[in-house]
């Protein structure tokens, strides 16, 4: 496991052969009106489906339980299909 010597919080991270640096991730949620109601910063190496349970959650304690969820095929799961649809 690679750890930044100057930024030993963030995340190795893998692309493709070509793009590998050390990063963070900022996890987002927002309204249909585009203002944020709940982020998350994790290291680059942190997949984001790993954060969309601890983000909702967030939101749902701020605002109540969104009424829809939509996201990028990173957070997308079977699990949270059921979860989010059933």
């Amino acid at each position: 496991m690679k750890v930044s010597t100057t930024e030993p919080e963030s995340g190795y991270y893998v692309k493709d052969e070509r793009e590998k640096s050390f990063a963070y991730s900022f996890h987002t949620a927002c309204d249909s009106k585009g203002f944020i109601l709940g982020s998350l910063v994790t290291g680059g190496n942190v997949h984001d489906s790993r954060r969309l349970d601890s983000l909702v959650s967030k939101v749902t304690k701020k605002v109540g339980k969104p009424n829809v969820v939509a996201v990028d095929a990173g957070y997308k799961t079977s699990l949270h299909r059921q979860v989010f649809n059933g």
